[in-house]
């Protein structure tokens, strides 16, 4: 796909960075006219309202899309893409990284300075994208899809201790910490929907990721091996564990020896179905979206995005 001509829809988010992305966009704009780069501008007005104008966007004939912001406002703008009636294959999606985490980001080396972030769109390689899909609710009929990963456990906990606001990397961390003490594993419930063979196993767990990508949680390494391309989830389960033994093991989550670990259970899979014993949330790309139980399935080179990878 040639992006010579192409028409970027921008969709800001002003809260993004506790402001920073707005900041950002004052200094980008120029740039833009200067390298007469096609371009609209949109800005959000509200809590999910990136995802309804990307809806409408796509539905009006618009095919390329670029979250200012974090892994949330990917987010948002990947599910009003898929909530329309278009082929996501048609779009190609990239972020100018502004937010909190900024992990996808981080995965596809996509630079933050506004000069830098420039030369990367005219000079990135266009790719396709694996993309997840989650089914929750009354019969499965609710459906979310992430880019980066999903999951359940103390993320979750996490997200909800920051509230809404969300907050800077530091914040996140300091939660993690206080955390680690007072969260309770939660018992879930595992089956591979790809295996006729597989049988329901129940495991005691901290954390259970989902990933497409490999960063999460303002960097942390939960899947070394995961690729855009691989057509499959993979899936990181680490056991619930005593409060020191979860501190002594930070150092797994950041040095990409995760699956070293002997609490960690690492597989691949292309779909899979997830329940709680009690009441468990889940997460898409850092944004709490329902209760489990919840089907995951992947659906491989789904959609384009920019990357240097």
């Amino acid at each position: 796909m040639k992006l010579i001509g192409m028409i970027w829809n921008f969709i800001l988010n002003p809260q993004a960075g506790g402001g920073k992305a707005l900041r950002f966009w004052q200094q980008l704009k120029p740039l833009l006219s200067q390298h007469n780069i096609k371009h609209h501008f949109h800005q959000t007005q509200y809590q999910g309202h990136a995802k309804v104008l990307s809806k409408e966007l796509a539905e009006q004939g618009e095919r390329a899309f670029v979250a200012i912001g974090g892994d949330g406002s990917v987010n948002e703008l990947l599910q009003g893409i898929f909530e329309s009636d278009c082929d996501l294959q048609e779009f190609v999606l990239t972020v100018a990284p502004q937010g909190t985490g900024n992990d996808w980001a981080r995965y596809h080396h996509i630079p933050k300075s506004p000069n830098a972030w420039l030369e990367f769109l005219q000079a990135a390689n266009v790719v396709e994208h694996d993309v997840g899909v989650v089914e929750y609710g009354d019969d499965f009929l609710q459906q979310h899809a992430f880019i980066n990963m999903a999951g359940s456990g103390l993320d979750c906990h996490i997200l909800q201790q920051m509230g809404c606001a969300g907050g800077k990397s530091l914040r996140y961390y300091s939660t993690l910490l206080s955390s680690l003490y007072g969260y309770q594993g939660r018992t879930l419930h595992f089956k591979r929907l790809d295996d006729s063979s597989s049988q329901d196993v129940a495991r005691t767990v901290l954390l259970s990721m989902f990933c497409i990508g490999r960063y999460g949680g303002a960097g942390m390494d939960f899947s070394p091996k995961a690729h855009h391309q691989s057509g499959v989830l993979h899936a990181v389960c680490v056991e619930d564990m005593p409060f020191l033994k979860r501190l002594f093991s930070l150092p797994y989550l950041l040095n990409g020896k995760i699956e070293q670990h002997s609490r960690v259970q690492a597989e691949t899979m292309r779909a899979l179905l997830v329940a709680g014993e009690d009441t468990a949330l889940f997460q898409c790309d850092g944004e709490l979206i329902g209760e489990l139980p919840a089907r995951l399935t992947l659906r491989p080179c789904a959609i384009r995005v920019l990357t240097r990878r």
